[in-house]
């Protein structure tokens, strides 16, 4: 009798630690500020963002000229907040807490991010340009009429300044 007592508290005690484990695992999961860029999801994003200035930045954790770039964007995302900026980066999805921390380190936690999460990137590439290959950084500005143009490279800060200020006059 002491023995069945026994067994069903400690199945009790599992089934409840079983339920705390995947609420925990389920709730973790669900808090990522992360999206996953999958294809279609740079359609998306035009889409989500219509009639206002914005800028897509393509980098990586383990590009050079990226960290300048998001560097600099970082020391003026605050002085243009009428002008969206949306970071994509290119590296698997599993590397979100490599992608958290460098954002921190540039002062873009606040920005909105995706990273890519198909394991054929090639998808993904042809999906955001047919002509694209994967080369770094690679930034795409949209004023607020829908007008795009890409950048390839690091953006000059000068001219990043430029057309930061022309969005901001046209507002209003």
């Amino acid at each position: 009798m002491v023995n069945q007592l026994i067994q069903k508290r400690l199945k009790t005690l599992l089934i409840v630690l079983f339920t705390v484990f995947i609420s925990q695992t389920t709730a973790n999961a669900s808090e990522s500020p992360y999206k996953p860029f999958v294809k279609g999801s740079f359609f998306q994003i035009q889409q989500q963002n219509k009639g206002q200035p914005y800028i897509i930045a393509f980098w990586s954790v383990t590009c050079a000229y990226c960290m300048k770039e998001l560097a600099m964007f970082g020391r003026l995302v605050e002085k243009y907040p009428e002008v969206k900026l949306i970071t994509i980066s290119t590296d698997p999805f599993f590397e979100d807490g490599a992608v958290q921390q460098l954002l921190a380190t540039k002062n873009l936690t606040e920005t909105e991010t995706w990273i890519f999460a198909d394991n054929y990137v090639e998808k993904l590439y042809f999906d955001i340009n047919p002509r694209w290959r994967g080369e770094l950084p690679l930034t795409y500005f949209s004023d607020k009429s829908g007008v795009m143009f890409k950048h390839m490279g690091v953006v000059k800060e000068g001219d990043l300044v430029e057309w930061l200020d022309k969005q901001s006059k046209s507002k209003g």
